[in-house]
């Protein structure tokens, strides 16, 4: 869902000591942080450099100092959330937060969390225009978005994060999932799953399942292949709607809630 009100600059102004590939950086003053909202590029196959390019990009970054919004306590491995604005003049290209450049730079992809959805507008936009421009990660075939049809990119992406892009023809609605269904319910199709707890969480954020029918949609998280290639989402901005319905609604119809079998599977 569209959101707006991104900061553009920060509270607090730090040093860092270091910045690890993972892209967290360790201040001098002992905190380690995580710049919400990104994850991080990794090494591939072909470009088994690209977390070390990334890691001394942003060291250069944050040479001069940089300042930073908190946004939650210590995780449970001590990383404090924040967004983070370093000094323009040290990036080379402006942007209006260091997320943002990250993402615009081909370093990172956007990940969803409370903790940035407020900047998922830009954010998403920054990602695209990487993606468009094939740069950084987006130049590698290895993060190139998965078509809900392409079953080989999936067998080959197993327990991986993933963005996959497809066109929405059901929904079926179980007591325990509900689920996106990119092609017929009896076959093997890739499917979008929401736990029930979630579902209210979707909708109070704007989601009407049933209109998403027709609609191509582009989803992103955790590859799970043990019934069939499913990714399970627990928040709306892991979900970006890409088009409107290339059908009629009624081409698809919203399935009840029914008797559910062991793994809860779509039949």
């Amino acid at each position: 869902m569209a959101q707006s009100g991104c900061p553009t600059a920060g509270s607090q102004h730090v040093a860092a000591a270091s910045v690890d590939e993972r892209l967290e950086p360790s201040l001098r003053d002992g905190r380690l942080l995580r710049i919400a909202g990104i994850e991080p590029v990794r090494p591939t196959p072909a470009n088994p450099d690209f977390a070390t390019a990334a890691r001394e990009a942003l060291q250069r970054a944050l040479a001069a100092g940089f300042d930073i919004i908190p946004l939650a306590g210590p995780d449970r491995w001590g990383r404090v959330p924040v967004f983070a604005f370093p000094p323009a003049s040290t990036l080379p290209a402006p942007a209006p937060s260091l997320g943002a450049w990250l993402l615009a730079q081909g370093y990172g992809r956007f990940m969803p969390e409370p903790a940035a959805a407020v900047c998922r507008v830009d954010f998403l936009a920054a990602e695209a225009k990487a993606r468009t421009a094939q740069r950084g990660l987006w130049h590698d075939p290895y993060y190139a978005v998965i078509a809900a049809t392409d079953r080989q990119a999936f067998a080959d992406k197993t327990a991986t994060n993933v963005i996959v892009e497809g066109q929405i023809t059901d929904v079926d609605r179980r007591p325990k999932r509900l689920y996106l269904l990119f092609g017929p319910r009896d076959s093997d199709g890739f499917a979008v799953t929401i736990v029930q707890r979630d579902v209210k969480i979707f909708e109070r954020a704007g989601f009407d399942f049933h209109a998403l029918i027709g609609r191509r949609i582009r989803v992103r998280g955790l590859l799970d292949m043990r019934f069939g290639p499913q990714v399970e989402v627990s928040e709306p901005d892991a979900i970006e709607i890409v088009s409107q319905p290339e059908t009629s609604p009624g081409a698809g119809q919203h399935v009840e809630a029914k008797a559910a079998d062991p793994s809860e599977k779509p039949q």
